[in-house]
């Protein structure tokens, strides 16, 4: 017999207790941390255009203003900003496919 893993056996025990099917509560979970990550990033989108009003205005002030060589916030918070739009259209389109 092939030892299963904790993960399978909690499943097969959920499922055994709860009225649902082991492939609903999978969707159910990915669903639950796809939409917990939405919310942190639209914090952090929140924050930073707070700070500066739209990703459109940071990269222009990147581009005329440059970034000192003693403080790269401006360029972080870019870099974030973008990465944050990114993984937020990675994460809606796993949500268009459960």
């Amino acid at each position: 017999m092939a030892l299963q893993s904790r993960a399978q056996l909690l499943l097969e025990r959920a499922t055994s207790v709860l009225p649902i099917s082991d492939e609903d509560l999978i969707y159910k979970g990915i669903a639950a941390s796809v939409s917990e990550r939405i919310i942190a990033l639209k914090k952090a989108g929140t924050r930073l255009q707070g700070k500066y009003g739209s990703l459109e205005k940071l990269e222009r002030k990147v581009k005329t203003d440059g970034v000192p060589p003693e403080d790269h916030t401006l360029y972080t918070d870019l870099l974030e900003w973008r990465a944050i739009n990114h993984e937020m259209a990675e994460l809606l389109h796993l949500f268009e496919d459960l």
